[in-house]
This record gives C-alpha cells, sequence and structure tokens, in this order.
C-alpha cells in the first residue's frame, strides 16, 4: 500500500481558505449559509466541509508537511480565525479538537468505554501541538483573543486527559495553567461561555483525578460565573450546562462538608430555581 496524503496540499490550502465557519443553530442541527458557496473537493473528508472543518482534513494531512507547509498552513488558518466569540462555538471547538485527532467529544469524561479506549491508546499528538503552537503564535501576533482562548481551551482537555490516564501531577498543574489563560483571554474577548464552563472542566478532570479539594473550588468557580454569564451566552435559558451544574452542586454538597463559605445556603436557590 502507497503511503500518501488524501489530499494535495494546495487543496488543503483551499479547504483553509473557505474560513472557519460561525455555526448557527437550526432546531438541533448546525447550519451556515456561506456552506453552499463552495464547491466540495474530492478526496477530502467530507468534501471539505463539515461541523468542524478543515480540523480533520489538517489532521490527516499533517504527517505529510514540511516545516514550511505546516507554518503557511497555520498562518492561513490565524487569517481566518473568528476574532468575535459567535453565537455558537460548536463548529470552532470542533476545528480544535479534530487537529488533536479527537473525533469524540469531551475525552475520556465522555464515558467510562471511552477512558478505557484512551487508556489503551498511545496518546500522540506531537504533530498536532506542533501545528497548533504554530497557530497560537500568529493568534498572539492579531490579538485574536478569542482564538487564543479556544486554544487554550481545548490543550488543556488534552492534559487533562494525559493527567488522569497516566495519573500525572504536572500535566493537571498544565492543564490548570492553559485553562486559566483560557478564562484570561475570554474576559478579554467577552467569551462569556468560556467564563464558567472551563471551571467546570477543571473540576470535573480534578475529580477524577482524585484532587478533592481543587474539585470542590473550580466547581464553586462554575457555579459562581455561571450565575453571572450563563444567561448571557444562553439568553434562551437553554439548559445544555445546567443539569452538568446542579450535579456539581450536589458533588460539593458532599464534599464540602465544612462548608465554611457558606457556599451552599448562598447557591441553593439559585441551582433549585433560577437555573432553568
Amino acid at each position: 500500500m502507497i503511503d500518501k496524503s488524501h489530499i494535495s496540499y494546495n487543496q488543503l490550502l483551499e479547504i483553509i481558505s473557505w474560513g472557519v465557519f460561525s455555526m448557527k443553530m437550526k432546531g438541533k442541527s448546525v447550519s451556515d449559509k456561506k456552506l453552499s458557496d463552495y464547491n466540495r473537493i474530492e478526496g477530502a473528508m467530507y468534501g471539505g466541509i463539515y461541523t468542524g472543518s478543515p480540523g480533520r482534513d489538517i489532521y490527516f494531512m499533517l504527517p505529510y508537511l514540511s516545516d514550511t507547509q505546516m507554518a503557511e498552513a497555520a498562518l492561513k488558518l490565524a487569517d481566518k480565525f473568528l476574532t468575535k466569540p459567535p453565537d455558537n462555538y460548536v463548529n470552532v471547538a470542533a476545528l480544535v479538537r479534530f487537529i488533536y485527532g479527537q473525533f469524540e467529544k469531551q475525552g475520556i469524561l465522555r464515558s467510562e468505554k471511552d477512558f478505557e479506549r484512551m487508556k489503551k491508546e498511545k496518546l500522540e499528538w506531537f504533530l498536532s501541538r506542533k501545528f497548533l503552537g504554530l497557530l497560537k503564535k500568529e493568534l498572539k501576533n492579531r490579538n485574536n483573543n478569542y482564538g487564543l482562548s479556544m486554544i487554550y481551551e481545548m490543550e488543556g482537555h488534552r492534559l487533562g486527559d494525559e493527567a488522569v490516564i497516566s495519573y500525572d501531577k504536572n500535566k493537571l498543574k498544565k492543564m490548570e495553567d492553559n485553562y486559566l489563560k483560557c478564562v484570561r483571554c475570554a474576559i478579554k474577548c467577552k467569551g462569556h461561555k468560556h467564563m464558567f464552563s472551563i471551571y467546570y472542566w477543571a473540576y470535573k478532570y480534578f475529580k477524577e483525578f482524585g484532587d478533592i479539594e481543587n474539585a470542590v473550588k473550580y466547581g464553586k468557580l462554575s457555579i459562581k460565573n455561571s450565575k453571572k454569564y450563563y444567561y448571557k451566552y444562553f439568553p434562551n435559558g437553554e439548559n445544555y450546562y445546567s443539569s452538568r451544574l446542579k450535579k456539581t452542586f450536589s458533588y460539593i454538597e458532599q464534599n464540602d462538608v465544612r462548608n465554611k463559605d457558606n457556599f451552599t445556603n448562598k447557591y441553593k436557590k439559585y441551582i433549585n430555581n433560577e437555573l432553568r
């Protein structure tokens, strides 16, 4: 079997030139009117047009790119990256996640089955991190804080996966650092979703790691900040995160026995009545 790329380098650049789509919600599906403006490329993943485009195609092309080509592709993607938070993060999050070759959401947190699967796999993200490092450098040059927030979030997730699988405290600390950088960028670009959801993911990974103190700490931050920003991101009161936050609150009730800051009493009404 001949080992070759599924598309040419020029075709990859063409797909990237279409830009990172800002996906709107149509019922439970994502759509973007720009999708009809492009001719599908034969051989590309789904013709090059899909949720998370061009992430899948970038991932499968990485082993075939020279350093010069990788830098050029990262520069072109940075030029096309959204600069303001869209109404829905689905497509942009999928884009970055796909560049890691992660085609299922939430990594080890998705299910026990995925946790066991990833434990057996040899997680190898060297080329993905090389490309995303170049992309991050270009986004910094453009002061694109929304783009940076997405890079920091997804790297945080991958570090969380690695930390829990290998019980690596250094990876866990790097995960935390990336999440905090994500929040700082989100504040600058008014990316309201990241102002509470990132703390939730930190809580989840610390919980999986067995670090109860930090799980409680970030669980509290996710709830506190959701009170400020949840309805700014979900103005119609979608319950995408509400069930997660209610489970987080239950975890805090069970594990923050001393409740020195009176947190559960302060936020019980919000969790039970205000958070739809």
